[in-house]
């Protein structure tokens, strides 16, 4: 397999004319999303009787991003024909490792998020989500007994993270019917695809920026609305990922969490049309600058690095300044926190997830619009945003604060959840998850819609 680095312009028009797959290799750090062609697929013979054997022709993986990562959320079964629907149920198929939620008709091989009304030769299952992010993190190894009682360290200078391999093992275990009466018996093992359907990633283009005062080179992913028009102004939503992503990947900010991603979404473009900047901090970066951040809270050439890169981007594209709103977690929220205290009139608004910073330094911004989401167990996060929020409370800022929210709430339960906050009409709102770990919060944080809308309703004209 030849594999292309999806660094530049990989358009959508590409994708859609010609069939692609993103093929993950497993257990190499920083390994490259890559670019395959697929070959077209050798079809089983089907013979003109009541019953045919092994009728599958193709299954391929359906990707969605979630709030703990790229995953499997459907796959797609080609028959020789239009399926009809009656004959299917969730007891049609077994797929390793999944729980299945729905089995549909397609005539394409895509999730169909309005409902099923369609006829076509795709079976699409889909699965249930479960997330995979622990809600209370495993205590941390004891380096040595001087560290045995030590605060939490600085997140590691080398990510762990691999590069995910999506596939899926699928048996057909009841006959399923055609629309003419063709009859496709079970098949006798199981079928395991690593074919990938195009994503929502894949709408993003990559690109890189060189900072010649920094003498950095970084890659960046960004996002350009549907019908996108130079003539037109635009929002700018950048968000920035934990130093989990910091791999040599151009994608790993993308695929890592939904941070990035549900802003891209159809239905949130329909609501929020923006441009989406996503920097994407490399193992090479951190080998030549060090870290982006660390719990030194100081200014360091990665955080230059990103905001400059932030001033190209303002420069290059239409970018409305009155909407510019920025977000992250961990790495990303404190990268956020330092960007608004030496560049305080950069940020319309912003959503912070799961960090912290020096909390005098902190007290810059007791007038900025910000909704601050930490979680109760993260040892850091959050007794630093108690400090910092009392903090601003002392120099006369309004924070809107509540119960500590149930992470388990469902979207009409966030809506309430999040109308309580807004109630307040406060610039600052400080929301707390019951438990919780540090990585958890922002697994959930970003599905929460009522915090996204807060975030796009702001302007910097209206105080």
């Amino acid at each position: 397999m030849m594999k292309l680095r999806l660094q530049t312009m990989i358009c959508a028009s590409l994708m859609a004319a010609v069939p692609f797959t993103i093929t993950m290799a497993q257990d190499v750090p920083g390994e490259s999303l890559s670019v395959q062609q697929v070959a077209p697929v050798a079809l089983h013979s089907v013979k003109e009787t009541a019953k045919t054997t092994d009728a599958i022709r193709h299954i391929s993986n359906i990707p969605v991003v979630y709030g703990d990562g790229i995953q499997v959320a459907a796959v797609a079964i080609s028959y020789p024909e239009p399926v009809k629907a009656s004959s299917l149920s969730k007891d049609t198929y077994v797929v390793e490792g999944k729980t299945i939620n729905r089995v549909y008709v397609n005539d394409t091989p895509a999730m169909d998020v309005k409902g099923n009304k369609k006829s076509g030769p795709y079976v699409i299952v889909e699965f249930e989500h479960v997330n995979s992010t622990p809600f209370t993190m495993a205590d941390r190894p004891k380096r040595n007994n001087s560290e045995n009682n030590a605060a939490p360290k600085d997140a590691s200078s080398r990510s762990d993270r691999k590069v995910p391999v999506l596939s899926s093992s699928v048996e057909q275990k009841k006959v399923v019917e055609s629309k003419t009466g063709k009859q496709y018996v079970p098949t006798t093992s199981a079928i395991t695809s690593t074919t990938v359907e195009p994503s929502l990633i894949d709408e993003f283009k990559t690109y890189t920026f060189t900072d010649e005062a920094v003498g950095a080179t970084m890659p960046y992913n960004i996002y350009l609305p549907k019908n996108y028009d130079s003539n037109k102004q635009y929002p700018l939503y950048v968000f920035i990922g934990d130093a989990s992503t910091n791999i040599n990947n151009d994608k790993t900010v993308l695929f890592q969490g939904d941070g990035a991603m549900v802003f891209a979404a159809p239905e949130e473009q329909a609501k929020h049309e923006a441009i989406i900047l996503a920097p994407q901090y490399t193992q090479d970066l951190v080998d030549q600058l060090g870290m982006m951040t660390t719990d030194e809270n100081v200014w360091t050439p990665g955080l230059q690095l990103v905001t400059d890169l932030i001033h190209h981007i303002i420069e290059t594209y239409p970018v409305d300044t009155d909407r510019i709103y920025g977000s992250g977690q961990s790495q990303g929220g404190m990268a956020n926190i330092a960007i608004s205290d030496r560049y305080p009139d950069l940020f319309t608004a912003q959503f912070l997830v799961a960090c912290q910073w020096n909390t005098e330094e902190m007290k810059v911004l007791k007038d900025k619009k910000l909704w601050i989401l930490v979680s109760e167990g993260d040892e850091k996060a959050y007794p630093s945003m108690n400090t910092a929020t009392k903090n601003w409370e002392d120099l006369g800022a309004k924070v809107a604060r509540s119960p500590m929210w149930n992470s388990y709430s469902t979207p009409e339960q966030f809506d309430v959840l999040v109308n309580d906050m807004k109630a307040q009409k406060a610039n600052i709102n400080y929301s707390v998850f019951e438990g919780g770990s540090h990585m958890y919060t922002w697994s959930v944080a970003y599905s929460i819609e009522g915090i996204r809308d807060w975030l796009f309703s702001q302007s910097k004209s209206e105080k």
